[in-house]
């Protein structure tokens, strides 16, 4: 009897271990990508600066769709939206921007498909296509304007707007940040030793020089910094090691941090797969 139930014994452990593990379900997609539109959109690059962006954000919603569109479609809670701080002056691209925020939950049955795809009969606009023509028009409004707002990125970090805008808990966080690399404003102008809450020329020269940190607790946020483009050639490292150094130091782990230069377009396709993928 006792042998009887010795072997039953082996069997249900023998069982319980080729058991398959029941695979975790991914986290629904917070995708956040802030602009830079400062003269860096100017530049003289061939492509223009204006059309790496439109490409790399292109990437990004072709990847958002591929990881939407399928059999669970009609549970998905994917989003996607373009962010800028501080807020464009112009009231006709604070307008473009109000509509470039992707929700999928918010549509109903095939609906969230024909938002994602696009469906020209009725004049559904695919979800690429009218983030791609309300950049065009946002950049093409900022280069005739010459306002040049530029972007807070220390502020936006230290002051914790990037909590508020793109954490959201339950969701895989990602934000994007489209920049030269070059932080500068002239309000939230601090220097602490060689430390300072901007990257300038200047301190990019001084191989002491970091960001200052304010705060952590960025655990849940997984970061790209793509197209910096530093003046001068021989800053180019400095410039990536002062921005990586300054994320992580916030809590940003480091596997969810790339700081990338700006590259042709088809190149910087698999820096943004890579980092999405991860």
């Amino acid at each position: 009897m006792i042998s009887a139930l010795m072997i039953l014994g082996v069997f249900v452990a023998c069982g319980n271990k080729n058991k398959p593990k029941k695979l975790e379900e991914p986290l629904p997609l917070n995708i956040s990508v802030f602009l830079d539109l400062s003269d860096r959109l100017t530049r003289d690059l061939s492509p223009s600066q204006i059309s790496r962006d439109t490409a790399i954000i292109g990437y990004v919603t072709d990847w958002l769709k591929e990881k939407t569109v399928g059999a669970k479609i009609l549970q998905s809670k994917n989003r996607m939206k373009i962010l800028f701080y501080p807020a464009p002056k112009s009231s006709d691209i604070a307008t473009l921007a109000s509509e470039l925020y992707f929700d999928v939950a918010k549509f109903k049955g095939v609906e969230k498909r024909k938002a994602l795809e696009g469906y020209p009969s009725d004049g559904t606009e695919s979800l690429k296509s009218k983030f791609q023509k309300n950049l065009a028009a946002i950049y093409d409004k900022t280069v005739d304007e010459k306002d040049w707002v530029g972007c807070d990125i220390w502020d936006f970090f230290s002051s914790k707007k990037v909590d508020a805008q793109c954490v959201e808990n339950g969701f895989r966080n990602i934000l994007i940040i489209l920049t030269d690399g070059y932080l500068y404003e002239a309000n939230h102008k601090e220097v602490d030793g060689h430390a300072y809450s901007y990257i300038s020329p200047k301190t990019l020269s001084d191989s002491t020089s970091s960001l200052i940190v304010k705060r952590d607790g960025l655990n849940d946020l997984e970061v790209a910094v793509l197209e910096i483009n530093p003046y001068d050639i021989k800053h180019r490292d400095k410039m990536k090691e002062v921005l990586e150094s300054w994320l992580q130091a916030m809590g940003v782990a480091e596997e969810h941090v790339t700081v990338a230069e700006t590259d042709l377009p088809v190149h910087v396709k698999t820096i943004v797969r890579s980092f999405l993928e991860k």
